[in-house]
């Protein structure tokens, strides 16, 4: 059986990433006003931050459509897929994925999957490339999504943001009866996915370099108790040289993580607004895939 691997554009694939491992690619819509962007397609990330800083209403977060969906599924199987897994973004920030589960038994030809990151940006890219380079592999359906559970179980994003405006202005908080406290001027918000993939307010800090180092021992934690290698994305909004120093840093103080950066492309810059700056861990899922063959050989 061929699978086809599809993801949304909410994780900041990278284009060279998306061809190498034969990813399908499905451009987010936002809004300003009445005015629809789609990501990748009339609004990349630089355009995006810089129409944050002119515009006066703040954008809001739509979704895409089964229709746009219904044609992608279609030119799959045209080019001789059998099967569909789609990892998309968290269902807690978009009914995307929800209402894909609830389209997915009408789609004719295809057996389509639909997987729920419970996160976005670096930690849906990947599980995005974990499911595949193992359909490339010619794993099976079931073999993937058990890989996926074991990725997404020790996948953890957190984020620090400048304000809370664009989160409660889109209704994408959770929980919170301290969200007074984060309003204060110059407090650092630090929000994270729940295991429910809703955001919600973890702490606060007075100042960034506070935040980052709140945010580092939660990681530090989870490297020590870790029994896999791991990997560690630092993802920022608009402040790549901040990201890249603590990136730096970072691969000093943990020289067996793998770390890498990225950026929070328009649709999670939505709900983040401009200079948030995060991390995101988890199980390395390259080492994952070596463990699975090698299995595999020995099997």
């Amino acid at each position: 059986m061929k699978i086809a691997v599809v993801t949304d554009s909410s994780a900041s694939l990278s284009a060279q990433a998306a061809q190498d491992y034969k990813i399908t690619v499905v451009n987010d819509p936002i809004m300003f006003g009445n005015h629809v962007y789609h990501e990748n397609v009339d609004i990349n990330a630089d355009q995006f931050y810089r129409l944050l800083k002119v515009e006066k209403d703040i954008p809001t977060i739509s979704q895409i459509s089964m229709p746009e969906m219904q044609v992608v599924f279609d030119q799959l199987q045209a080019a001789g897929y059998d099967q569909v897994l789609v990892v998309g973004l968290s269902s807690g920030i978009s009914g995307y994925i929800n209402n894909l589960k609830t389209y997915a038994p009408s789609v004719k030809g295809l057996a389509v999957e639909v997987f729920d990151s419970r996160t976005a940006c670096a930690g849906t890219a990947n599980m995005v490339k974990l499911a595949a380079a193992m359909a490339l592999a010619d794993y099976s359906m079931a073999d993937i999504l058990a890989q996926l559970d074991l990725l997404r179980t020790t996948t953890q994003t957190v984020l620090i943001v400048n304000s809370m405006r664009h989160l409660v202005k889109n209704g994408r908080i959770y929980n919170n009866s301290s969200l007074a406290g984060t309003m204060v001027l110059r407090n650092k918000p630090i929000i994270t996915f729940n295991e429910h993939g809703k955001i919600q307010v973890l702490g606060k800090e007075r100042t960034l370099k506070n935040a980052q180092q709140a945010v580092q021992d939660e990681f530090n934690r989870f490297v020590i108790t870790s029994e896999q290698p791991v990997r560690l994305d630092i993802i920022n909004a608009n402040d790549p040289q901040i990201a890249e120093d603590w990136a730096s840093e970072l691969r000093y103080q943990f020289p067996a993580v793998r770390v890498k950066t990225g950026e929070i492309g328009p649709l999670m810059g939505v709900l983040t607004g401009e200079h948030a700056l995060g991390m995101i861990w988890s199980y390395d899922w390259k080492p994952l895939l070596n463990t699975l063959n090698q299995q595999r050989v020995v099997d």
